[in-house]
């Protein structure tokens, strides 16, 4: 994109140039150009040019020196045609589709190029007026050129956008499938540390568990050792329970022996 920028740029100060110079042009200069009714060289030039590169078709004329061959002249042209409505020339140029030259134009434009009256300076003395239309004339040709050039330039800047296009899209795709793939494991990885912490509240609980079985067993190995007092006390209480009646009687007997009735 900046290389073809930079072959542009070598254009656009002609360009920009020639245009400074049609804005300075009234449609008075324009009005003074078509009213010569012999005009120099150098305003015919300049205008046998724009002719050409408008694609104005010149008229046929005999040759001057009688020998009957027939001549092409754009003065005619010029008048009846290019400078008929200044304002509308003017406009014209102003609006020129630079970037859609014909080559055909191009290729019968080029030999006015070559000539040396063909020059803004030297036209300049005969017309303030022709000095713009040469001056937009050579700006056009060489924007031809350097446009030409770009045109590849530009074809491949295009594709190189198209295909940036496609692969941002479907870096966008990617990026959002990797969104939706971290975000799932975002949620598998909550799971799993919930999952995590209650593997550890269980294991806590199994090791209280053990922790209590561990002294469970103790006190019930503790009590063991008094399973046989008990038994042995449960036996004497059955064979004194036994005695109890007699020695009921026996304590009846007693009290009312010793008792402080009589």
């Amino acid at each position: 994109k900046d290389d073809a920028q930079r072959d542009l740029d070598e254009a656009l100060p002609a360009l920009d140039e020639a245009v400074q110079c049609l804005k300075k042009l009234k449609i008075t200069h324009i009005q003074e150009v078509k009213a010569l009714a012999n005009p120099p060289g150098g305003v015919r030039l300049a205008c046998e040019a724009c002719c050409v590169m408008f694609g104005y078709k010149p008229v046929k004329k005999n040759a001057p020196d009688g020998s009957g061959k027939k001549i092409e002249d754009y003065w005619e042209t010029s008048q009846k045609v290019l400078l008929a409505d200044p304002k509308k020339m003017l406009d014209d140029l102003f609006e020129f589709d630079k970037d859609n030259i014909p080559e055909s134009r191009i290729n019968l434009i080029t030999g006015y190029m070559e000539r040396e009256d063909f020059d803004p300076a030297a036209i300049k003395k005969a017309s303030l007026a022709c000095e713009a239309i040469c001056m937009w004339t050579r700006a056009m040709y060489k924007y031809h050129f350097i446009a030409k050039a770009v045109e590849p330039k530009r074809a491949m800047l295009k594709q190189a956008e198209s295909e940036l296009g496609e692969v941002q899209e479907k870096l966008a795709q990617a990026q959002e499938r990797l969104r939706q793939v971290q975000e799932k494991i975002a949620g598998l990885e909550a799971s799993f540390n919930e999952a995590v912490a209650k593997q550890d509240e269980l294991q806590a609980d199994m090791d209280l568990c053990e922790v209590k079985l561990v002294r469970a067993h103790k006190l019930i190995g503790g009590l063991g050792g008094e399973k046989a007092r008990w038994g042995q006390n449960v036996k004497d209480l059955s064979a004194q329970l036994d005695l109890l009646p007699g020695d009921c009687m026996v304590a009846a007997g007693m009290v009312s022996y010793v008792g402080p009735f009589n």
